[in-house]
């Protein structure tokens, strides 16, 4: 992979920005520090005030994991367009299918009667999709193990694999590439630049380019072209790419992309 930020890349930067050009970004782990606790983290002021600036010049959107209420609290102010549950709800909160309720419902159970005595595991029921937190503790690898095991028996789930999570989601649903696929069409843009730190990730980033040029944040192998070293640089791509469309070139743009 490519590093996102060295200056002999600056020329392709700079042909993606005067494109048309969506910006994308998963939330934990890319935009915010990653968090010991399933709520997450918040992103640093000065990621957020760089975001919502990027945001003027640039179709942007957040498309995370997360519900879309808890990721639109992350990112209120600063980013109009959440795309929460991978996918499956697409710029607002949805109303789930009564049959998916109940089926995510059954998984919990399931899971928590498979999982009975062991310790280091929360559920976080996001009512379409649920996902198993299991990096609580320091000794999590035996759990991550019973965790795998319980969720590989759950009737007509997709297992989506994280960083200490495990997340459960229906196999009808989308994934987050659809998710980026829908938005290009929808802002009009011919490519995009997808942020990612996980698995859940790949999806986007085996689209590939030239529509998605991915960048992996943080080590690990991935199908992303590009990849920047740490989250802590996040700062530091935000403000290339704001750089690299002067605000009147953005308004003259406007139309066109949003």
């Amino acid at each position: 992979m490519l590093d996102i930020l060295a200056s002999r890349h600056l020329p392709e930067l700079r042909r993606l920005a005067e494109g048309r050009l969506l910006v994308a970004f998963d939330y934990d782990g890319c935009l915010a520090p990653l968090a010991r606790t399933p709520q997450g983290a918040h992103m640093r002021p000065g990621t957020k005030r760089l975001l919502a600036a990027l945001a003027e010049r640039y179709p942007v959107a957040v498309v995370s994991g997360r519900a879309w209420k808890d990721a639109a609290a992350f990112v209120s102010g600063a980013c109009a367009t959440v795309v929460g549950n991978h996918g499956f709800e697409h710029g607002c909160a949805r109303e789930v299918p009564r049959a998916t309720v109940a089926r995510v419902r059954r998984w919990v159970g399931a899971l928590e009667a498979a999982l009975e005595g062991v310790d280091g595991y929360f559920i976080e029921d996001k009512v379409s999709t649920l996902s198993i937190h299991y990096g609580l503790k320091r000794q999590w690898r035996r759990v991550e193990e019973a965790v795998h095991a319980a969720a590989a028996g759950l009737d007509g789930a997709r297992l989506v694999h994280g960083k200490h999570v495990l997340n459960c989601v229906p196999a009808s649903f989308p994934n987050k590439g659809d998710a980026v696929r829908r938005l290009l069409k929808e802002t009009g843009s011919a490519q995009a630049i997808f942020c990612g730190d996980d698995v859940t990730d790949e999806d986007v980033f085996a689209l590939g380019p030239p529509r998605v040029e991915g960048v992996r944040v943080g080590p690990g192998a991935s199908k992303a072209r590009w990849r920047l070293r740490s989250q802590e640089d996040m700062d530091a791509l935000l403000s290339t790419l704001l750089e690299l469309r002067a605000p009147a070139r953005a308004g003259r743009r406007a139309a066109g992309q949003r």
